[in-house]
């Protein structure tokens, strides 16, 4: 029985849509991970950055690449302008690591506020993925990692700290590269940082937090006066630095690099969490 229409005819339509299928499967967006799953990936992937003469100037960094025994770190540049100091990589394993280099990409005043520093180390460590920034948009969930430095004076050890928070805008243009803003918890010495998506990729490094005045600070060693923070920040997006990685010699290759599009959710961590590693 003929009904007008070849078998054959469908092969055509089987074919395109498997490719339409295809396509749709490419193009959907990477799964949302716990706050604790991107815990599992900041934690080991995030640095402190010490300033052996100047402490107080310290800051934050994440690991982007490892090549036998040398990693570098992405960070801010205000976190090591300085050039007559030495600087120390504090890892989450407690171990320290000379800075060997220092490479700036603020060539002018209008240039991004980002560093690379490079260490070695016979130490495994994780290396963080990074991820197409310009996804993150108004709206999106975002987490930040870093190391605050204590709030008083003293010995006191930096303690690890993860928040999250939402993108709140994305500026079209900053003097020093800072163009995606967020509202989170952030404190000085996270600067360097890295802000990762829901998807716990790095698509920024924070580096500005906004201030309203000064507050007290009550601790071991009596009162001091500490920066009252509004909760709103600033990053300089990691597609900045992608466009960049060649004036200080990184190839594309060296990155752990993932496109897929971020999961449409808000980052799930509803209070501040204080990991507190054991040194």
């Amino acid at each position: 029985m003929n009904f007008g229409v070849s078998r054959f005819n469908y092969v055509p339509a089987i074919v395109a849509g498997t490719a339409t299928v295809a396509a749709i499967m490419i193009s959907q967006p990477v799964m949302a991970k716990t706050a604790k799953e991107v815990a599992q990936i900041a934690v080991p992937t995030t640095v402190q950055i010490n300033n052996i003469l100047s402490p107080g100037d310290s800051g934050s960094g994440v690991i982007i690449t490892k090549k036998g025994k040398t990693y570098t770190v992405l960070t801010a540049n205000h976190v090591v302008k300085n050039p007559n100091t030495e600087f120390m990589i504090r890892t989450s394993k407690g171990k320290e690591h000379k800075v060997t280099d220092v490479k700036g990409l603020r060539n002018n005043e209008s240039g991004p506020d980002l560093a690379v520093v490079v260490f070695e180390s016979d130490e495994e460590y994780s290396v963080a993925p990074i991820s197409n920034s310009d996804e993150a948009t108004i709206g999106s969930g975002v987490y930040i990692s870093g190391y605050p430095l204590p709030a008083g004076v003293g010995s006191q050890e930096r303690e690890y700290q993860f928040t999250n928070g939402q993108v709140t805008n994305v500026r079209s243009s900053n003097d020093q590269g800072y163009t995606m803003r967020y509202a989170a918890v952030t404190r000085r010495g996270m600067s360097g940082g890295p802000v990762f998506d829901v998807s716990g990729r790095v698509i920024g490094i924070h580096g500005q937090g906004d201030t309203d005045g000064l507050i007290a600070v009550q601790n071991e060693s009596g009162q001091n006066t500490g920066e009252a923070k509004t909760g709103f920040n600033s990053a300089i997006p990691i597609n900045t630095f992608v466009g960049m990685m060649s004036q200080v010699g990184i190839d594309k290759s060296a990155f752990k690099i993932d496109n897929k599009p971020p999961a449409n959710v808000d980052a799930d961590l509803e209070i501040l969490v204080k990991i507190l590693l054991k040194m």
